[in-house]
C-alpha cells in the first residue's frame, strides 16, 4: 500500500525535527523542505542532517530575494518610521506558509506540517485555528492570517505534547544533539550584535546616524538620542536620561527625529486603531465577547470593536493596555479560537 505523503517544513531545529519524526512513525512518506531565506549555512546543514538521519527526501529551495523584499525590507522600513514590526509575523504571513503550500500543490496537493504549537479542528465545513493546550509554547498568535485552504491541509504534530520536555524525550534517541540543545532566540536573520545595529548598518552604512531630541510631554528638550530606529514604544532602559522620575518612550516622531518621554502611566491606552484586518471565515468580530493580545506573551484584554472601514477598526479597551506599539500585531480570540487580527497603527488616550 502506497504511503500518504506529507510535506514538512524543516529548519534544523528540535520542533521541526520532532514533527517529521512523529509523522514518519505514523506511516507517512515524509518529504522535507527547507527555504533558504538568507545566507545561513549552519541552518541548511542542520536541516540536511535531520533529513539524513530520518532517511527522508529533502529539498532546499532558494528564496533569499523574496525574503529580503517581503520581510527584511519591511522590517527595516518599519523601524525607520518609528514602528515596532514583528519579522516572524511577516515571515509567516508573506513567506513560509505560502511557499510551503505552493510546494505541496506541486506534490500531489499533499498535506503540510510544521513544528508550530497550535491546533486545528474542523467544525462543519470550516477549519478553526485554536491556541495550543501547551500555553507556555502556544504560537497561535503568529498564525492568525492562515486561510481555509492552508488550514485544511495543515498538521501541527506537536500539539499533543504537554511540555517541551516531552518533545525532547520523543527524539532523544535519534537526535541527542537537539534534545539537549538550547532553543533558538532572537531574530533568525540578525547577527548577535542586535537588530538596532543591524538596522543602522542597513540604512546608514558607515555614515553617522542622524541624532534627534528627547523631549518631555510639553516639548522641553531632555537630551539627545542617536536615531529613532534604536527605540520602541514603552522602552525604559538605555535612554541615557537621568531624571528623578522613571521615564519611558511614549511617542516616536520620525518626521522630526523626536522621541517623547514621559512617566510610565502615560503608556496606558484605551483605544487602539488597527489596520489590515483579517478575519477567519470572512466574518467580522462579534461586538463583544472576544479578547485580544498585542504580543505573543501579552495579557488578554477585553473590548469592543468599531469598524471604520472594510479592513480598519478602533478597539475600545475595557481596561487600559500598556504600550500598544504601532507595527505590532493585535490578534483576536474567543476562548481558544483565533478569530483574526490586524496591525496596530496608532492609539488614543
Amino acid at each position: 500500500m502506497k504511503k500518504k505523503k506529507v510535506i514538512v517544513g524543516i529548519s534544523g531545529g528540535i520542533d521541526s525535527a520532532a514533527s517529521a519524526y512523529l509523522l514518519k512513525n505514523e506511516g507517512y512518506e515524509v518529504i522535507g523542505v527547507t527555504f533558504n531565506f538568507f545566507d545561513s549555512e549552519n541552518m541548511i546543514f542542520a536541516a540536511k542532517s535531520v533529513a539524513e538521519k530520518l532517511a527522508i527526501e529533502h529539498h532546499v529551495l532558494e528564496a533569499k530575494q523574496q525574503f529580503s523584499d517581503k520581510v527584511i525590507k519591511p522590517f527595516i522600513n518599519g523601524y525607520k518610521k518609528g514602528e515596532t514590526p514583528n519579522p516572524c509575523m511577516l515571515c509567516n504571513q508573506n513567506m513560509k506558509f505560502n511557499l510551503l503550500y505552493q510546494f505541496a500543490k506541486k506534490n500531489d496537493h499533499a498535506p503540510m506540517a510544521t513544528g508550530h504549537y497550535a491546533e486545528i479542528i474542523k467544525v462543519g465545513q470550516e477549519y478553526q485555528l485554536l491556541a495550543s493546550l501547551n500555553k507556555n509554547k502556544d504560537q497561535s498568535y503568529f498564525l492568525y492570517h492562515l486561510n481555509q485552504d492552508i488550514l485544511g491541509r495543515l498538521i501541527f504534530p506537536l500539539n499533543q505534547f504537554e511540555s517541551k520536555r516531552d518533545v525532547r524525550k520523543s527524539i532523544a534517541g535519534l537526535f541527542p544533539e537537539l534534545s539537549n540543545g538550547n532553543e533558538s532566540q532572537g531574530i533568525c536573520f540578525i547577527p548577535a550584535k542586535g537588530h538596532h545595529l543591524f538596522i543602522k548598518e542597513a540604512v546608514f552604512g558607515a555614515n553617522p546616524t542622524p541624532s534627534g531630541n528627547f523631549v518631555d510631554a510639553a516639548g522641553k528638550i531632555l537630551g539627545k538620542h542617536s536615531g529613532v530606529h534604536a527605540f520602541t514604544l514603552g522602552q525604559t532602559r538605555g535612554l541615557g536620561i537621568h531624571n528623578e522620575r522613571r521615564l519611558a518612550v511614549v511617542e516616536i516622531i520620525p518626521e522630526t527625529n523626536t522621541i517623547v518621554l514621559d512617566r510610565e502611566e502615560a503608556l496606558y491606552q484605551t483605544d487602539i486603531f488597527v489596520d489590515q484586518l483579517y478575519f477567519q471565515h470572512q466574518r467580522s468580530l462579534p461586538e463583544t465577547g472576544f479578547t485580544f493580545k498585542t504580543c505573543r506573551w501579552g495579557l488578554e484584554y477585553q473590548g469592543q470593536i468599531e469598524l471604520t472601514a472594510k479592513d480598519q477598526a478602533i478597539i475600545h479597551c475595557h481596561q487600559a493596555v500598556r504600550a500598544p506599539a504601532p507595527g505590532q500585531t493585535l490578534v483576536f480570540y474567543q476562548g481558544r479560537q483565533v478569530l483574526g487580527g490586524g496591525i496596530i497603527k496608532k492609539f488614543f488616550k
